[in-house]
């Protein structure tokens, strides 16, 4: 029986936020019988169940709303406000019971009249004081039954099946494993078993990850009610609409990010969106319109809230910056617009006229962005007076597996999260100067000062009396979006993408880790927390220059072209590559690059990827390889030093043609060649896919040659083959139809470029037409030609 409740919990849990959206939809349109029908499936299923289980209350209440939806459904009672209110009352009391259940505890008695009699209630009647509910209210106690309850989530049974069969691999691969180190073999042979159990591990991950992951649509069903009751509040109507629900994140971020976007929309339709009679003044629709959509951009999700509202008025924003003290006068003066915006995320700061339930106490924007960046998340605003703002969040795909950097301080190894790290170099550096100044240490960093703390100062451990490393490293670190550190290290170790777990309260309660994590060496690790270690060092009090102390910063992206990685090649050129596409630099072991199919190639990842900038393979020690990503596609590139990272200036002299080489930039007194990472993406990653490029039907008999010589030709000039048969009524979209064969008839439906292909050498000389199929040039000129139609070029 237990097993039936716990089931009852969870698929009731499951779908009461959504039940409560598909009402205020039905209430929208009361006409939409569909909608109504599942709408009464719910009640009507939840009934039945708690007959079964012996939940009289639940019973009773949902019986109720049975039997009100019934009437609706049968005609013979309106949809109207009071009646949806009830029945969003009855569902709002189920839900509130079933935490109590989840909890363990046992349900107390209670009749529920009052809510039950408001489902029979006349709409013109005046409406009763709220009824009180005897269930325990959302106080301290109610959060933490929820956090005591049973955490479940739905899997899929393909994933299952996934996840059973990667198992089975990895049992496989560890056998090879063993048995080669049974065997005393070295080489490749154990190499490649260990790759196979790297990649089944690989897998595993995945599918693992995958376990976790749940759709965005869990926090966007209670939308619909939440925007439903704060327009009954205020006053104002707003038109909800969502997209990309069924984007998946995984299911500790969606709880993470619930409440920062709650707070965004009450923001939203509270400060933005006007009351009816002001828009209709402003000459806009009486609706607004509030839009929350969601999609993935790479590794990241990206949550846009945009509003038709009255945006932001910098102006009101800065009166009250003063008001508030925020920033002297001086200071807001000198702030250009996009700074006076970010004072909306000023702590204690609001822009509402008066104190309500649900604004006005100065506790909001900056709350919402410290809990996105303390997820590795961050906000952004685009404003637009008097016609909205739009919102947008930029959040991790998950925090359980993330890229890190291991660093060693005080003689112990310490783990950082990779997108907090904006660059790493040595103090040894020419474009480093650190000097102390009214007690403070300061980094000055290509004219850029940054506070400079060391990480055993902050974490108090004594530094290493015999360093390995015979220079300190440091690290600048992007704390949040306005605040910026340096902070030195004994060294950098090594880059992994570690498992992160929860630390133990005591060690979580100091603020400076946020995690733990157990790296390949199997010493556990602690995880830094960017933000925590600033906050220890107390330099959120650290007064950055503004954008007018710095001289010419405000016109900084006319005279600085970005950040570009410097670094020799295997040949002894210097390069410039730019940052943006360098993921990470890593040392690899020669012996898993080898030469295949005319390029070198590295195995890895259970992967074979191609090489750049390497003839051969070295023949014995590593290789260094930068990591080129485009957010979804990978390339390496070889390189034989990695020397600095510079700042490219505005205007680079393009080369003479396209190629490796996309022009030549001036760092210093040296002309620098700077690498196009467009071209080298083109040519290692090959053509367009195939759903990209122009059709190209091959009519005639599918024959070996047609399949297995043709097409390949036809495909690496940059079409997609389409198989077919005279008479097969071909589609007429094909850029390029190659008719093969001398019996072949023309079907009569062709558009686009025809070619003929003849079997024998001499054709007929009444149909010049034609080519024989070994004439490639002549082939691969009318491709072309076809291609540049089908293009319009």
């Amino acid at each position: 029986m237990d097993d039936l409740i716990q089931e009852f919990i969870a698929e009731t849990r499951e779908t009461l936020d959504a039940l409560a959206s598909e009402l205020v939809l039905w209430e929208q349109n009361p006409h939409d019988s569909t909608r109504l029908d599942s709408i009464f499936r719910f009640v009507h299923t939840v009934k039945g169940s708690c007959g079964f289980l012996n939940l009289p209350r639940f019973e009773r209440l949902s019986h109720a709303a049975e039997d009100v939806l019934a009437q609706v459904r049968d005609g013979k009672r309106e949809a109207s406000a009071p009646l949806v209110d009830a029945v969003l009352a009855i569902i709002d009391r189920i839900g509130e019971l079933i935490v109590v259940m989840e909890s363990g505890e046992a349900l107390p008695d209670g009749s529920d009249s009052d809510l039950i009699a408001a489902l029979d209630r006349d709409p013109k009647a005046p409406e009763p004081a709220a009824p009180e509910s005897n269930v325990p209210a959302n106080d301290t106690g109610s959060a933490a039954r929820r956090q005591a309850a049973i955490r479940s989530i739905r899997v899929p049974l393909d994933l299952i099946d996934h996840l059973m069969n990667g198992v089975s691999d990895m049992v496989l691969a560890r056998n090879e494993v063993a048995r080669c180190l049974r065997d005393e073999q070295n080489g490749p042979v154990l190499e490649n078993a260990f790759e196979r159990l790297s990649s089944c591990i690989a897998d595993m991950r995945d599918a693992i990850g995958q376990t976790r992951m749940q759709r965005i649509e869990r926090i966007f069903s209670p939308l619909p009610r939440l925007v439903r009751d704060l327009c009954a509040d205020l006053g104002k109507k707003v038109d909800l609409r969502t997209s990309g629900s069924n984007v998946e994140l995984d299911r500790e971020m969606i709880e993470m990010i619930r409440d920062p976007l709650t707070h965004i929309i009450r923001n939203s339709i509270d400060h933005g969106i006007e009351s009816p009679t002001a828009r209709s003044l402003a000459g806009k629709p009486a609706t607004g319109r509030l839009s929350i959509s969601a999609r993935q951009s790479g590794n990241q999700i990206l949550i846009e809230i945009a509003d038709d509202g009255r945006g932001i008025d910098t102006d009101k924003l800065v009166a009250r910056a003063q008001t508030a003290k925020v920033r002297s006068a001086s200071e807001i003066h000198a702030l250009s617009e996009r700074a006076r915006l970010e004072l909306i995320f000023a702590p204690g700061l609001s822009t509402a006229d008066q104190v309500t339930a649900i604004s006005g106490r100065g506790v909001g924007m900056d709350v919402v962005r410290s809990n996105i960046e303390r997820i590795g998340g961050s906000i952004d605003l685009e404003n637009n007076p008097g016609k909205g703002l739009r919102v947008i969040l930029r959040v991790p795909l998950t925090l359980t597996i993330i890229p890190c950097l291991t660093v060693r301080a005080g003689g112990q190894e310490f783990a950082m999260p990779r997108s907090a790290i904006r660059e790493i170099l040595f103090d040894n550096n020419d474009q480093v100067r650190i000097q102390q100044v009214g007690g403070r240490d300061l980094a000055y960093i290509r004219g850029e000062c940054l506070p400079h703390v060391a990480l055993e100062t902050l974490l108090g451990l004594e530094r290493a009396a015999n360093p390995a490393a015979r220079h300190r490293t440091i690290i600048t670190v992007n704390a949040s979006s306005e605040l910026r550190y340096a902070l030195a290290v004994e060294a950098v170790i090594d880059h992994e993408e570690l498992v992160v777990r929860p630390g133990a309260p005591v060690i979580m309660a100091d603020g400076l880790y946020a995690g733990t994590t157990l790296p390949d060496n199997g010493r556990p690790m602690l995880l830094l927390d960017p933000l925590g270690l600033a906050n220890r060092a107390q330099l959120n009090e650290f007064a950055r220059p503004d954008e007018s102390q710095r001289g010419e910063a405000p016109d900084a992206a006319e005279i600085d072209g970005g950040s570009a990685l410097l670094f020799r090649e295997a040949a002894g050129m210097l390069r410039l590559m730019t940052l943006a596409a360098v993921e990470r630099v890593e040392d690899v072991d020669a012996a898993r690059l080898a030469l295949a199919g005319g390029q070198v190639r590295l195995s890895i990842d259970g992967e074979s990827r191609p090489v750049f900038g390497l003839d051969q393979p070295p023949q014995s020690g590593h290789a260094k390889l930068l990591h080129l990503s485009d957010g979804t596609r990978h390339v390496l590139y070889a390189v034989d030093e990695v020397i600095d990272i510079v700042r490219l200036p505005a205007k680079v002299e393009p080369a003479s043609a396209p190629g490796l080489v996309g022009g030549i930039a001036l760092i210093g007194d040296q002309q620098i060649e700077v690498i196009d990472p467009h071209w080298v993406f083109s040519n290692m990653i090959g053509p367009a896919p195939s759903s990209d490029r122009p059709a190209c039907c091959l009519i005639g008999t599918d024959d070996p040659w047609t399949r297995n010589i043709l097409a390949p030709l036809v495909s690496a000039a940059g079409y997609r083959p389409v198989f077919g048969a005279p008479g097969d009524g071909q589609p007429g979209d094909a850029a390029v139809s190659i008719i093969v064969g001398d019996s072949a008839e023309t079907p009569a439906a062709l558009s686009g470029e025809i070619i003929r292909l003849r079997d024998t050498l001499s054709g007929d000389p009444q149909d010049a037409d034609t080519i024989y199929r070994y004439d490639r040039a002549a082939l691969l000129g009318r491709l072309i030609n076809g291609r540049k139609g089908a293009l319009g070029t």
